[in-house]
């Protein structure tokens, strides 16, 4: 075994350690029943798993593309929600060594998250970040967003997250924001709605016309939950504005 095989399995064994110390049956219990999860959980908050992530990377130093690739999936194949957290908190913390081809390695364990809590860090964070390094990636999320496969589609939408709040981001990606997003307003599940709602709220925040100028004339065919988040930080004459077409099923040429 040479010595970044070594040093990889030996982070990996020590963060394991780690978390599997800091466990406590009650919190594995309530989070296992919230997230309706089949998963092995010990327990373990996510502030507690951020800080056991980045002092293991300490100790060990940063990886290189190789070791990463290789610590998330050692981490991502038991099946404990920890675990698969901390695979996802790495690749976060690396995500400048992460490639365009890595878009892969993502899709692999998104399809194989089975619950929000785990697609939201790849695709929202690891996803976004690295979408706002290498724009050619955007092909992928476009063909994420167009899957019927729930999680799949949250994470093409979420991909957006970062980049439309992004003061460099918003000017490309927001018009591929709208143009995957607009046949999915009509998409029934409650995960794809709310993320719709996210990516628009958080675009708001630093350009509120544009996105009124989107919603308003959809309005009438969103959903509740995506209008409700989308509204949040408009001004309250836009705000009002949507929520009256949205109860009135309003829609207007776009």
């Amino acid at each position: 075994m040479d010595a970044e095989t070594t040093e990889t399995t030996r982070l990996v064994e020590q963060l394991t350690a780690r978390l599997r110390a800091a466990g406590d049956p009650q919190t594995a219990e309530g989070a296992k029943r919230y997230l309706k999860s089949d998963l092995l959980h010990y327990g373990v908050r996510l502030p507690v798993i951020r800080k056991a992530v980045a002092d293991s990377v300490r100790a060990s130093g940063r990886l290189g593309h190789p070791q990463l690739v290789a610590c998330a999936r050692a981490l991502w194949a038991p099946e404990v929600h920890e675990s698969r957290i901390a695979a996802a908190i790495l690749l976060e913390r690396h995500v400048a060594v992460l490639r365009p081809e890595d878009t892969a390695l993502l899709e692999e364990l998104l399809r194989d998250s089975r619950t929000w809590a785990l697609v939201d860090l790849l695709a929202g964070s690891v996803a976004g970040r690295l979408l706002l390094r290498e724009p050619s990636v955007v092909d992928t999320y476009r063909r994420w967003a167009a899957e019927e496969h729930q999680w799949i589609r949250r994470s093409g939408i979420l991909g957006f997250l970062l980049p439309v709040g992004d003061d460099a981001g918003f000017a490309p990606y927001w018009p591929v924001f709208t143009e995957i997003g607009d046949p999915l307003l009509e998409d029934p599940r409650f995960f794809v709605r709310k993320a719709l709602g996210w990516v628009l709220r958080q675009a708001s925040k630093k350009h509120p016309a544009e996105v009124h100028g989107w919603l308003l004339p959809r309005a009438g065919r969103s959903s509740g939950v995506t209008v409700r988040e989308a509204v949040r930080y408009l001004d309250a004459e836009q705000r009002e504005a949507i929520l009256t077409a949205y109860r009135h099923g309003e829609t207007t040429p776009a």
